[in-house]
């Protein structure tokens, strides 16, 4: 079967390709989630091909209202309107001569506009509640057979679940549920595809975001196909960017391609040991960032204090820093875009501060160990080393539980900074302990990391 790619970030690869020519899809869920946004963007987006469509619109709100919200899109194109979009109301032949006369309707706008797709936004309104279960279905059954005859895809947009267009009643193609779900003060927009026939596709919930690019749809991560490519450690070693922990590893560095854990309490030196870890990048292995607390210049401030060369790296090109974790991103989003940026910047050393920005999610409880597992495979495969700090106590509250010792084990060097009794306590001086090093060993397991100048790091002696 023909395929009809959709053109939306996200949402083709969830479908594997795309949805298909002459099916009829519904697209549910409740008003504002997005529905209507979404069936304008792909038809705009589609028009740039020259494909037609007919906009069917079963309310009474008229098209320049609908059109009004349309302008802020960057998809939307006001020269594509009664070029290739055409905008048709069926909102009087419902009301007066029922589904039937809707039926003919559509039949003659496909027919005069010669469009591969046809939209039905709001066809689940309060006349229909008095039509019979098999009045809608002789409707459904004569749009497919309309839209097949004529080699075109429908998308039925309609609200709420259970209504007279329903699962149990129809024989529509695909049904995709659209929600905006909400827990606490956190919220995010969810899309499920609860059918879709001819093709495998990516099961489960799949959240997506709405901006002036219209959706953007981010597939599960660890529901996404394994794409071919080694996902081994490398063969060389990459340096910590502090010489006393090289010195101590057998190997002097960590191993390319590999994923490491930095593990301490607020203050104990882990965001020292990722910015020396990064300003040890160059132009031709680049260095990435992503911080969920500190500021671009914070970070840039406390590395020129340290003395560790994070300005002089970001000046030349060689690192980015960037800000994550805004109130509204989504596990999955943040995932898909820190892999879209190492790909686009070529990253080769990457650092995550703060492990409790991605766990501060709605879906990090019930998915946080797949996710970061599958993210650390990818990583891996795109020969990117990485270094992710983590706060017990800042992952706790924001995943509602501990650090478990299974989500440490998805990394290959576990570090961790010691405790130390108030007594014993310097003010320029933490013990990092070593926990583990895949593919090697370290000489000693402990190292005192100096926060002051001239000193940064020093062999810790027995």
């Amino acid at each position: 079967m023909k395929r009809l790619p959709t053109l939306v970030e996200g949402l083709d690869d969830i479908l594997n390709g795309g949805l298909f020519e002459g099916g009829v899809y519904i697209f549910e869920g409740p008003p504002g989630v997005g529905k209507t946004t979404l069936a304008n963007q792909i038809a705009y987006t589609l028009a740039r091909r020259e494909i037609r469509t007919v906009y069917v619109t079963m309310l009474a709100e008229s098209h320049a209202r609908m059109l009004q919200h349309m302008e802020q899109q960057i998809f939307f194109d006001k020269q594509e309107v009664s070029a290739t979009v055409f905008y048709v109301s069926g909102y009087r032949e419902l009301e007066q001569g029922g589904l039937k006369a809707v039926v003919r309707l559509l039949r003659g706008e496909l027919v005069r506009h010669r469009a591969s797709l046809l939209v039905i936004d709001g066809m689940v309104v309060g006349s229909l509640g008095s039509m019979t279960n098999e009045a809608v279905r002789q409707f459904v059954h004569e749009l497919q057979s309309l839209v097949s005859a004529m080699s075109c895809t429908c998308l039925v947009l309609t609200s709420g679940h259970g209504n007279a267009l329903s699962a149990e009643q129809t024989m529509v193609d695909g049904i995709f549920a659209f929600e905006d779900h909400g827990f606490h003060w956190r919220a995010e927009r969810r899309m499920q595809v609860r059918k879709f026939r001819g093709s495998e596709i990516i099961r489960g919930q799949h959240t997506f975001c709405i901006s002036t690019q219209g959706l953007q749809f981010f597939p599960r991560l660890e529901s996404l196909p394994l794409a071919d490519g080694n996902a081994k450690l490398g063969k060389n070693t990459v340096s910590t960017g502090l010489r006393a922990i090289d010195d101590v590893l057998h190997g002097k560095g960590l191993a390319s391609g590999s994923a490491s854990a930095v593990i301490g309490h607020t203050g104990s030196g882990k965001t020292t040991f990722a910015l020396a870890f990064a300003a040890a990048c160059d132009t031709s292995a680049p260095g990435l960032i992503l911080s969920f607390t500190e500021s671009s210049g914070d970070l840039r401030r406390i590395g020129t204090e340290l003395g560790l060369g994070v300005d002089a790296a970001v000046g030349s090109g060689a690192l980015v820093i960037k800000n994550f974790g805004h109130e509204d991103e989504s596990m999955d989003e943040m995932g898909h875009k820190l892999l879209r940026l190492v790909d686009e910047l070529k990253i080769r050393r990457l650092v995550v501060d703060g492990l409790a920005g991605l766990a501060d999610t709605l879906a990090f409880p019930e998915r946080g160990y797949r996710f970061l597992g599958r993210l650390l495979v990818e990583l891996r495969r795109r020969g990117v080393t990485s270094l992710f700090t983590v706060d017990p106590d800042a992952l706790a509250v924001a995943a509602g539980t501990p650090l478990a010792d299974g989500m440490a084990g998805w990394f290959d060097n576990v570090f961790s900074f010691a405790p130390l009794p108030a007594a014993d306590r310097q003010v320029d001086r933490h013990v990092l302990t070593i926990g583990k090093i895949r593919g090697g060993a370290a000489s000693q397991t402990a190292v005192n990391i100096f926060v002051s100048r001239p000193r940064a790091a020093e062999p810790l002696v027995p």
